[in-house]
């Protein structure tokens, strides 16, 4: 096997203002030229940087075509073809992949609406059952020499629409907080936001629907549960809403997908 290796060291600018393609590389009957190094560098590199990546892009040409140009010889005409199959059958199934994409993009009866979802959750109920507690739930950790803190425990609790502009307000004197309580999360994420809690203390907590006060000797933290659904309850539909939605958008896309086929056999 001829090898040649003739590295030039050029920026990347040297190699697009170039007018000849003369060969940088050769391996056997394959050729590397300058014109193929062009989108090899990327734009504002140095010049010792381009030679370094240019003259690794080479080593490795050179290492993958001698290494190719072995295979050829050495492995059997069997081997080869079962390669050559495996690929045409890769390269076939990429293409139908991205027709089938394509298909759904374009078929609007994939959009899933409410009504779709609510009826699909309301005749399985009971395969939407709980693996953990959920809360709807708000608290916030502030300083416990925090000046206006009796004012902010009174509409903490209240929590009104006024106290809920009252608290963007002020939300550079609290600490960390979460006042999202219309929305269903779980208690272990939640309350893992309050270490200072005990187990016992958030048992009590979820199943009183308590409003609480935790203090220590820097903080102050409040919480407030509004409502609560325990292991092996049927979850909320507001909670699982989203992942219905995906359920409901695969069953269609198959149901789509086996009606083009059931077509394309009609049609042979």
């Amino acid at each position: 096997m001829r090898l040649l290796f003739l590295f030039i060291l050029l920026t990347a600018c040297d190699f697009k203002d170039v007018e000849d393609d003369s060969v940088v590389a050769q391996v056997g009957d394959y050729e590397l030229r300058k014109s193929d190094l062009v989108n090899v560098l990327p734009t504002n590199i140095s010049q010792i940087d381009s030679s370094q990546l240019v003259e690794k892009y080479i080593s490795n040409w050179i290492i993958n075509k001698s290494l190719f140009d072995k295979a050829e010889i050495n492995l059997t005409k069997i081997e080869i073809n079962e390669i050559k199959n495996s690929t045409n059958k890769y390269y076939e199934e990429l293409i139908i992949d991205k027709y089938r994409s394509k298909l759904l993009t374009n078929n609007y009866d994939t959009i899933i609406d409410y009504d779709e979802i609510q009826n699909y959750y309301n005749n399985n109920l009971g395969n939407f059952l709980l693996s953990n507690d959920i809360v709807k739930a708000r608290y916030i950790k502030l300083n416990n020499k925090n000046y206006n803190i009796r004012e902010i425990k009174r509409r903490f609790r209240r929590f009104n629409s006024d106290d809920k502009i009252f608290f963007d307000s002020i939300s550079i004197q609290i600490s960390n907080y979460f006042l999202s309580d219309s929305i269903w999360i779980n208690s272990d994420l939640f309350f893992r936001k309050i270490p200072k809690l005990t187990q016992d203390e958030i048992k009590r907590i979820v199943k009183n629907n308590l409003y609480f006060v935790k203090e220590d000797s820097l903080d102050v933290y409040l919480i407030k549960v509004n409502d609560k659904k325990m292991v092996s309850e049927i979850s909320p539909l507001a909670y699982i809403q989203d992942r219905l939605s995906e359920i409901l958008l695969n069953k269609k896309k198959i149901k789509y997908l086996k009606k083009i086929e059931k077509e394309l056999l009609e049609n042979e």
